[in-house]
């Protein structure tokens, strides 16, 4: 016995002796990737701008985890909740990295009982995605917030956030830019103008946003296809969403009978 436990410790030894050699590719996770230090004083020099705009906004700065409770997260991005990074439970609690760093704001917000507050927030963060890198659509990446809570005159905010990326964008130098502004409200009376169920709303708005990406006919199979939506709502909603215009074209909505008459719209 022990001349074959020899043999065997042996065998287990010669086996062993290449343990230290084993070959890995050396490469960054799907959908991540490292930045020089040329690119990070690109990037210095573009938060600096966005930093000094944010402060002279009188916004102050906030920090949070960059994972939550998984229940703080789950539910609050509709069907993006698939996109969220799970963790393994660590001592009794199911974590999830950050999706973005609006709803760690809504948890600050609520659990520091806070009604008032202008701040910003620059950090990372995660989302389960198809990554294309070329097209600067990563797994990792950097968010820059910057919010206003509390009850304030109707649209100053939202006037000052506008002037707040007109400032950034002006100070990069970046050459012509164009901003397009939304309001949710809009939307919402332009679907059930259409005749899409309110349950159906959420989900028939992720499909819209798609349109900078895909066709109108992609986004419109979807919408019928795997959401059920009934396809003569669908090419009612084709009719507004391709539409294009500024001034004039708020003009012509409040002109068409079937939005000016919706309250929402």
């Amino acid at each position: 016995i022990a001349k074959e436990v020899a043999k065997l410790l042996e065998m287990k030894a010669q086996l062993g002796g290449d343990e230290g050699k084993h070959k890995f590719v050396l490469k960054t996770p799907k959908g991540t990737r490292d930045y020089s230090p040329k690119q990070m004083a690109i990037r210095e020099r573009v938060f600096n701008a966005i930093i000094t705009c944010f402060k002279r906004h009188g916004a102050e700065v906030i920090d949070t985890p960059v994972f939550e409770l998984k229940e703080t997260l789950t539910g609050k991005y509709g069907e993006d909740s698939k996109l969220i990074y799970d963790l393994k439970d660590q001592g009794g609690e199911l974590l999830s990295l950050r999706y973005d760093l609006t709803v760690p704001f809504a948890r600050y917000l609520a659990m520091n009982k806070i009604t008032n507050i202008k701040r910003y927030h620059i950090a990372k963060v995660y989302r389960r995605d198809n990554p294309a890198m070329t097209r600067g659509r990563y797994r990792e990446f950097y968010q820059c917030d910057f919010d206003i809570a509390g009850q304030f005159d109707p649209m100053i905010p939202d006037a000052e956030c506008l002037k707040i990326v007109h400032e950034i964008l002006s100070d990069l130098q970046l050459g012509d830019f164009l901003i397009k502004v939304n309001d949710r409200r809009i939307l919402d009376g332009m679907f059930a103008v259409c005749g899409v169920p309110d349950s159906k709303f959420r989900t028939i708005c992720s499909s819209v946003d798609k349109l900078d990406k895909m066709p109108w006919e992609e986004v419109r199979s979807e919408m019928v296809g795997e959401k059920g939506l009934s396809p003569e709502a669908a090419d009612r909603i084709g009719e507004y969403v391709q539409l294009h215009g500024g001034l004039d074209l708020i003009e012509q909505l409040l002109q068409d009978p079937k939005l000016s008459q919706h309250k929402l719209a």
